[in-house]
């Protein structure tokens, strides 16, 4: 019952957002791409906060679990890591399917219509099956291209049972430098 309303909750609060071409004017758990990450955690929340940079750590993301978030049962913020400001440049949303890649794959093509609706000017792609890297599982991710270079997505995580992780919905907000530099990895 509590994933239903989850859900529900989820695909309404799409709905009230406006159509627009910036993604920053939308949210995940009132969070922008160029809000300071300070203004919803402290400094030491952040701190000790999961750690899942890239090696070459120009950039530092953090994930937050077990935070009173609304919609989300994790969610994580990603910054410069020069920043002290810590100024958002991406912004994920987390919903945990355990063994269930079928429920999540279908709350992801009701959420890809909904961000259709709300990003009209974005080019939108369905990517399919992609494979991890490391073979621990797949995804599907479907994106939402901004003219600007900032990119929504939406995306389904099937991992591998050896790897201890549950399958999982992720909604992904990424400002355009952000983007590019993810896409270069």
């Amino acid at each position: 019952m509590k994933r239903l309303l989850l859900i529900l909750i989820l695909t309404l609060s799409f709905q009230s957002w406006t159509k627009a071409d910036d993604i920053r004017d939308f949210q995940i758990e009132g969070m922008s791409i160029g809000d300071s990450a300070l203004d919803y955690f402290s400094e030491d929340d952040i701190n000790e906060a999961i750690d899942e940079s890239y090696a070459d750590m120009k950039y530092l993301t953090k994930t937050f679990l077990n935070k009173n978030l609304n919609l989300y049962e994790a969610l994580q913020i990603t910054y410069k890591a020069n920043d002290n400001n810590k100024i958002i440049v991406g912004v994920v949303g987390a919903i945990i399917y355990p063994n269930n890649i079928n429920k999540c794959k279908k709350q992801m093509y009701e959420i890809a219509s909904e961000l259709s609706d709300l990003f009209p000017t974005t080019i939108k792609k369905d990517w399919g099956k992609y494979e991890n890297a490391d073979n621990t599982g797949h995804y599907f991710p479907i994106t939402f291209d901004f003219e600007d270079g900032a990119t929504a997505m939406v995306s389904c995580h099937d991992w591998n049972k050896e790897t201890g992780l549950d399958d999982n919905l992720k909604v992904s907000l990424f400002e355009a430098r952000y983007s590019k530099y993810i896409e270069g990895r």
